[in-house]
């Protein structure tokens, strides 16, 4: 799978069929362009980055089982995001981030280059 996320009507054909009857921790096209338009890096610096979403939230230890969430993956192609897979799989057990980015060399070159600026 490779859509381009500005198709919508293909995103969300894509989504509807991993998600099938599914009615909790779902998602949409909207959403997957709202979490990747959240990274600032500049598009330049993107080709080769890859982003995974799990859609969960926290669950308590004591939660009895393991919900499942729609899941999805993405990479950026020459400034261009594409995503490359959607599918419903259980929610990881964690209390902070649904969001896993793998910047690539360029993209943490320039990290570190404004990282270590500083205005004063």
């Amino acid at each position: 799978m490779k859509i381009l996320i500005t198709n919508e009507e293909k995103l969300t054909n894509a989504i509807t069929e991993a998600e099938g009857k599914a009615t909790a921790r779902t998602v949409t096209a909207k959403d997957i362009v709202r979490v990747l338009s959240r990274i600032t890096v500049p598009k330049v610096h993107l080709d080769g980055t890859t982003v995974h979403y799990d859609g969960a939230e926290h669950f308590p230890n004591a939660y009895k089982y393991r919900p499942e969430s729609t899941h999805w993956e993405a990479k950026n192609v020459k400034g261009k995001w594409y995503v490359t897979d959607v599918y419903r799989a259980t929610c990881p057990n964690r209390s902070k981030s649904n969001v896993k980015i793998v910047y690539s060399d360029d993209a943490k070159k320039y990290i570190l280059e404004e990282a270590s600026k500083m205005l004063v």
